[in-house]
């Protein structure tokens, strides 16, 4: 009876540690960690992040959209657009002028991976 116990008991170990899968890793969650890494790690990202606002139209429609709808910059933003005649230079010239709007343009794409991962391209990184 004893034996039959204990293997009974070494089954069902063993089939509790066959059963086990080891967790996999999503590619996209390890490219957005390397690129938080980076963001933090890399001093100059600022300064290569307004780079890449300054010349890249796509980078510059995003982030101002992005703008537009956040409620603590939309109303100054709507000024910068009235002002500019929709001029997308213009705009981002204007809010690169502006501390705050430049402050919450590099803070959304520093903590957006995909954005980051496209400015960073953009930079040459």
């Amino acid at each position: 009876m004893k034996k039959v116990l204990i293997l009974i008991f070494v089954m069902a170990i063993s089939s509790a540690t066959y059963s086990q899968t080891m967790p996999s890793l999503n590619t996209d969650d390890v490219t957005k960690a390397g690129v938080e890494t980076l963001a933090k790690e890399n001093p100059e990202l600022e300064n290569q992040i307004k780079d890449v606002l300054k010349k890249d139209e796509g980078i510059q429609k995003e982030t101002i959209n992005y703008l537009k709808e956040n409620p603590e910059t939309s109303s100054a933003l709507t000024k910068i657009i009235s002002e500019n005649k929709d001029s997308i230079d213009g705009v981002m010239k204007s809010i690169l002028g502006d501390s705050q709007l430049t402050t919450a343009a590099i803070d959304w794409i520093s903590n957006n991976p995909e954005m980051l991962n496209k400015v960073m391209k953009l930079a040459g990184m």
